[in-house]
């Protein structure tokens, strides 16, 4: 059988060819190897550690109607703050508007132990809620309390009594998360810098914190009917503004641009030897040399005869009788 073709096998891969394939070859085993290893989570512990600490912070505390007033004392172990004496808090009288002769030396005293409470000591301190403070003043009266609200109202008031060391403070009207349209009064030593006075705030006031002690259920004029409503008095030793949310990247954040990278490098290194090898197979082609030895990609059997044995062997003894024929002619002339 008799094979045609029109292309003729290139021989062995130029040298710059194997190169490029060897190079190809080791990026996709690298591309395979960082997979696998990346698969791995304590590959990853290990590059990006845990920095925050954790939060050794106590949880809020809650006090609902159902809480009774603990029976603590002023040394009590138990109590994180000291709380206001008993003939103190038997002085204070809610529902009527201001602070009265007899009840100046228990504002006085409270004061003084919320000026007193420490950072540490406002952390183990419940969350005051509107309600309580409202339905139960004496069980809430004379105990420090941590309030968290919206500023209304912020002004510096000056106190009338010379003889004492409180001779200005600050004035603030907050509403809390559930007190809805109900307003909250307080009256602390200080504010924070950052916090502006003004007479009324927009519905969006700055967020306010303080640490302080319940005094009492006070009445104080409005556009209510009857002219009055009343609101929970605490007097604090600072009000400060809530500090915003610390945002802090996440482990996938931080792993997103190191694989970005990874993904982009590898990407290049195939693209560039794929390009390689196009733009070698283009000057090639351009060349003289491949237009010559530039045969057909298939077999042809075009004109192609088949012939058994048999057939053969009889043309074969054919040929070699005309030929011994010719022979014997030749030889008798």
């Amino acid at each position: 059988m008799r094979f045609r073709t029109k292309q003729k096998p290139r021989g062995l891969i130029a040298r710059k060819d194997q190169i490029r394939l060897t190079l190809m070859l080791l990026a996709l085993g690298l591309v395979l190897v960082g997979s696998k290893v990346t698969g791995r989570t304590d590959i990853w512990a290990r590059m990006f550690p845990e920095t925050q600490p954790a939060d050794t912070t106590d949880s809020e505390t809650v006090i609902t109607h159902t809480t009774h007033r603990p029976e603590l004392t002023a040394d009590s172990p138990e109590s994180p703050v000291r709380i206001l004496r008993d003939d103190l808090r038997s002085s204070i009288e809610d529902d009527v508007i201001g602070v009265s002769v007899a009840e100046s030396k228990a504002w006085f005293v409270s004061m003084g132990l919320a000026e007193r409470i420490t950072a540490i000591e406002a952390r183990k301190l419940p969350q005051a809620r509107y309600a309580l403070l409202m339905d139960a003043p004496d069980d809430c009266r004379g105990q420090a309390w941590n309030v968290t609200g919206t500023l209304r109202r912020l002004a510096k008031e000056k106190l009338t009594n010379t003889s004492t060391e409180y001779q200005n403070v600050v004035d603030a009207w907050l509403t809390l998360p559930d007190s809805g349209d109900g307003l909250v009064h307080v009256v602390a030593l200080q504010a924070a810098r950052d916090l502006p006075f003004a007479a009324e705030f927009d519905q969006e006031g700055p967020k306010v914190t303080l640490s302080g002690y319940f005094f009492k259920r006070e009445a104080y004029a409005s556009g209510a009917e009857g002219g009055l409503s009343i609101a929970p008095l605490l007097l604090a030793g600072s009000l400060s503004k809530v500090p915003a949310p610390v945002t802090t990247a996440t482990r996938a954040g931080e792993l997103t641009p190191w694989l970005g990278w990874l993904t982009f490098f590898t990407c290049a290194t195939i693209a560039l030897i794929v390009w390689s090898f196009a733009s070698s197979d283009a000057i090639n082609r351009g060349q003289r040399t491949h237009t010559i030895t530039r045969l057909p990609s298939s077999p042809s059997f075009e004109g192609l005869q088949v012939e058994t044995p048999h057939e053969t062997l009889h043309q074969l003894e054919t040929t070699a009788e005309a030929v011994s024929n010719e022979f014997n002619i030749e030889e008798s002339m």
